[in-house]
């Protein structure tokens, strides 16, 4: 997602008392955390501005309106520049989007204008007060895509925007809107840069954990494959006798008190176990899954989060508490807001299910979609079932075309490593909606700058973007100007 759609990786939170809750999408609030970690100046030229919108776009009997949240910088814009805009996806917005990456080089060598949007219901951007689950029905894609438009559209209403061409830039979930929004406003946005974007909505996203086992079976060192694969077998087995729940609770340090029996339970295990490796590639790189594997290999338990970063490390003091109800009840807490809000995204619209449900992945056959359906319903009531989802995925489908999207001018870029690239385009759609596959590359990565480090396919797929979109709007100032000629003659 984070990105994302931060998309639906498993990660998992730990208090000192246990397990306690994971959230759906690890994928923008991951790319969040590693932009926000870039210094903004106090003297930064970038402005934190709001914009009044209406609560719902569609019903003219509703007046309500709320205020959202967007940056603004314009210190490298130049007269007849274009206006670049960075969407924000399922968490808050930072500005530090504006100080690094593609969209800032474009706006730099383009001498364009840079703001980033803040998505309802994330961060300070709050259309309403929440108190019960009928507050929750305006956190819809299309009335995020009208926040953006109205946005866009206020913006080039100043005389100095108005005859800039606007390119939207998103990443992850926030990638699908960029995508969107050419295809649903292609007067308003004239190119786009949808990284990651998984675009097909789906209940049953088992190819994620595929694509995981996919990159350990690639880059992974010699028997880590294996390793994983007894190891998770090894749990299964051990999970069909007393004695071995009994075992398996003494290994894994799990509270006395936590029945890991109950289905949902042990469902809550073998996500947690799955997404130390899902948390692992969806950032990786081949050197990355390498450590892993060397971290993982001759021991009895792979627990454990990277060792490369401690800020996503569980600090585990006590005892682990598997216990789905208390999951719930996690999510109701004010700290794990956004998450609760993306996880109502993900039960109405985009399912996103990160399932063990394939043959063709390491982690055993104990991870079903009906959990995630279980979830839903838990947190938000019966009626949020399994044909609720499937009602939702077939109509983002529907919508906005899946895989193939009637769209021109947008690149879609995805990584190698990501397992959210199998609900993307991977193949050019046309020669103006090209698709852009980078080897060894992970969730996200072509939104930032080079960097030692950087594999050259990296850096070569981020000059290619940069030049599509400055071809495309370039484009758009010859048309623009044969036909004020035609006009004035």
């Amino acid at each position: 997602m984070y990105f994302k759609l931060a998309i639906l990786s498993l990660l998992n939170l730990f208090s000192v008392y246990g397990f306690e809750f994971f959230c759906f999408n690890d994928g923008y609030r991951r790319l969040i955390e590693e932009i926000k970690s870039i210094a903004v100046r106090p003297d930064s030229p970038i402005v934190t501005r709001w914009i009044e919108q209406k609560l719902d776009h569609f019903d003219s009997n509703e007046t309500r309106t709320w205020r959202m949240r967007y940056y603004e910088r314009l210190d490298y814009w130049r007269s007849h520049g274009p206006v670049y805009l960075y969407i924000g996806g399922e968490g808050p917005a930072t500005p530090g989007f504006l100080t690094t990456g593609v969209m800032y080089e474009l706006a730099q060598e383009t001498r364009g204008a840079m703001f980033m949007s803040e998505h309802r219901y994330y961060g300070k951007s709050q259309p309403v007060k929440r108190n019960n689950i009928e507050d929750m029905k305006f956190l819809t894609t299309p009335q995020a895509l009208a926040d953006i438009a109205n946005l866009l559209r206020t913006i080039v209403k100043k005389a100095i925007f108005r005859h800039s061409k606007i390119v939207v830039v998103g990443g992850s979930y926030a990638g699908n809107l960029a995508a969107w929004m050419r295809l649903v406003y292609p007067d308003l946005v004239n190119a786009a840069i949808a990284s990651s974007a998984p675009v097909l909505a789906k209940r049953d996203f088992y190819e994620y954990l595929e694509v995981v086992s996919k990159d350990y079976e690639q880059y992974g060192t010699s028997g880590c494959l294996e390793n994983i694969r007894n190891q998770f077998q090894r749990y299964e087995l051990l999970f069909q006798t007393e004695e071995g729940v009994k075992q398996l609770k003494q290994e894994n340090n799990i509270c006395d008190r936590s029945d890991i029996t109950k289905p949902e339970n042990k469902h809550l295990f073998f996500l947690t176990k799955a997404s130390n490796f899902s948390y692992t590639v969806q950032y990786a790189t081949p050197a990355k899954i390498q450590n892993h594997c060397s971290s993982i290999n001759g021991t009895k338990d792979t627990l454990g989060l990277p060792n490369d970063d401690q800020n996503y490390q569980s600090k585990k003091q006590n005892c682990e508490y598997y216990n789905f109800n208390n999951t719930v009840q996690a999510y109701h807490k004010e700290e794990n807001d956004q998450a609760y809000c993306w996880t109502y995204q993900s039960c109405t619209e985009f399912g996103y299910y990160q399932t063990a449900t394939s043959d063709n992945q390491l982690f055993t056959n104990n991870i079903p979609a009906e959990f995630y359906d279980k979830l839903c319903m838990s947190l938000f009531g019966e009626g949020f079932n399994k044909d609720k989802v499937n009602n939702g995925v077939n109509t983002i489908n529907s919508m906005y075309g899946g895989k193939s999207p009637n769209v021109t001018q947008v690149v879609f870029v995805n990584g190698e490593l990501d397992p959210w690239s199998a609900l993307s385009v991977l193949e050019d759609i046309s020669n103006d909606a090209p698709a852009v596959y980078i080897p060894r590359s992970s969730h996200c990565r072509d939104l930032f700058s080079n960097k030692d480090g950087d594999p050259d396919e990296l850096k070569q797929a981020r000059a290619r973007i940069k030049n599509l979109i400055k071809k495309w709007i370039r484009a758009g100032d010859i048309i623009s100007h044969i036909i004020n000629k035609v006009t004035s003659t």
